[in-house]
């Protein structure tokens, strides 16, 4: 599944187009520094790999779906 990245995660940059890759755990909480503020609600958290060969852990929150 490809996604775009809605914040910079590591060396992949805001906006960039997405692999999907594996689940990678959860995000039991998020701080006033996050995407979309303070949060208390777990969410998945995803392995992403870009064209670069770059791999990061993301909130789901931060990734949009693309078609």
């Amino acid at each position: 599944m490809k996604a775009k990245l809605l914040r910079d995660a590591g060396k992949i940059t805001e906006g960039a187009e997405v692999d999907v890759v594996s689940v990678a755990g959860t995000n039991d909480e998020r701080s006033d520094e996050d995407l979309g503020g303070r949060s208390a609600t777990v969410a998945p958290v995803y392995e992403v790999t870009d064209d670069e060969g770059h791999s990061e852990e993301v909130d789901t929150r931060d990734l949009k779906p693309l078609p």
